[in-house]
C-alpha cells in the first residue's frame, strides 16, 4: 500500500513539474456527464491559444470557468463559457483543458471550495 501512495505522489509530482495543473471550475461548458461546477478539470498552460480550443480561463469575480476560444489576439482571448462571452487578457488564461473528471467536484461543493 505504502509503494501505492509513493507511486501516486511521484506522478503527480511529475504531472506538475511537466506543467499540468487541476482546478474546480464555477462555471462553464456542460458534458453529458454534468455541469462544470460538479467536475473537477485538468488543464495545461500554453503560450498561444487558437480558436476553437477549449480553455480554462479566470473571470474577475466569477472565479474558474471553462469555455470555447472564438476569437484570439496576443493581448487578449474572447471565449464563451455558455453563461457568457467574456474577453479576457492573455495572462487570464489558465491553460488548455486537457481532462474533465466529472462528479469530483461535487466533494469541492460539499467542503466549500
Amino acid at each position: 500500500m505504502r509503494i501505492k501512495v509513493l507511486a501516486l505522489i511521484a506522478a503527480l509530482v511529475v504531472l506538475f513539474a511537466l506543467g499540468f495543473r487541476g482546478g474546480h471550475p464555477q462555471n462553464g461548458l456542460e458534458s453529458v456527464m454534468g455541469s462544470a461546477k460538479s467536475s473537477v478539470v485538468i488543464y495545461k498552460h500554453s503560450d498561444s491559444y487558437e480558436v476553437g480550443e477549449k480553455v480554462v480561463v479566470v473571470v474577475a469575480g466569477q472565479g474558474l470557468q471553462t469555455g470555447i476560444v472564438k476569437a484570439a489576439t496576443p493581448e487578449s482571448v474572447d471565449v464563451d463559457t455558455k453563461a457568457s462571452f467574456v474577453r479576457v487578457k492573455q495572462e487570464d488564461v489558465s491553460g488548455k483543458l486537457m481532462l474533465v473528471i466529472p462528479f469530483f467536484g461535487l466533494l469541492f461543493n460539499v467542503v466549500g471550495l
